[in-house]
């Protein structure tokens, strides 16, 4: 049985794609493209490279808030990084590599003594009210690093940047870089989308997903991606001190 089947829908998804396509599956996140040709790993070890460029150095004090498959905290440990991850999701725990230091909480709930470095947001700060984000962050770090999707324009179910930015101030952090990424990530999307019908099929014998599956995920991709295009979403990195 395919260890991420019953993985939450529409990840269990893009899990089997990749699986399909590239043999396995390695990380979750968006990847930054510099050409049209670059592999979806590549891609996807462009972003966590830009991640980690910016952290201070091993044995700085991090915690990873969203662990995904939890291959980017298993690679921060290995570096030497005191490093600790929260996730609310029980799938997300069950799947990452065993050994590591993972709090099955949310953000707001989390409770610990400790404070930290840096606190990393990896495509987990949108499910997170932006209020409440910094006002925990707060009590927990001395900077907050971010790399994740925004509306750029209101009435969206993103995060508006506008808004994220304004309650990272009112809660007393610092905006010290911010860097555009949004043509690099979107053909993250193009890369889904151009392979669900090809792998319609497997999708429906190997999840029980139906053809009206695929073809709305196929629609909301393409709606997706034009969304990118227009510039009612985008992609941003945003390097946070607390001040």
């Amino acid at each position: 049985m395919l260890p991420y089947r019953d993985f939450y829908y529409p990840l269990n998804v893009f899990m089997h794609v990749l699986t399909l396509e590239e043999g396995g599956v390695t990380a979750l996140h968006y990847g930054l493209f510099e050409d049209p040709d670059d592999s979806i790993a590549l891609a996807q070890e462009r972003s966590t490279e830009l991640l980690l460029s910016r952290l201070p150095k091993p044995p700085a004090t991090l915690l990873e808030v969203g662990i995904g498959l939890g291959t980017t905290l298993e690679r921060l440990t290995r570096m030497g990084y005191d490093v600790e991850g929260i996730t609310p999701d029980e799938k997300q725990i069950a799947m990452a590599p065993q050994g590591l230091r993972i709090h099955h909480s949310t953000f707001e709930s989390f409770q610990t003594d400790r404070t930290y470095d840096v606190i990393v947001f990896q495509e987990s700060s949108q499910y997170i009210d932006s209020a409440r984000l910094f006002e925990r962050a707060r009590d927990l770090g001395q900077r907050v690093v971010v790399l994740d999707e925004f509306a750029l324009k209101e009435m969206h179910s993103l995060h508006t940047l506008e808004r994220f930015l304004a309650e990272a101030e009112l809660h007393g952090f610092k905006l010290v870089e911010e860097i555009d990424l949004s043509k690099k990530a979107a053909p993250t999307v193009a890369y889904f989308t151009a392979r669900l019908p090809r792998y319609r099929q497997a999708l429906i014998t190997d999840l029980g997903l139906t053809d009206a599956h695929v073809d709305e995920l196929v629609e909301n991709g393409e709606r997706y991606f034009a969304s990118y295009e227009d510039g009612t979403y985008g992609y941003r990195f945003l390097d946070f001190v607390k001040v």
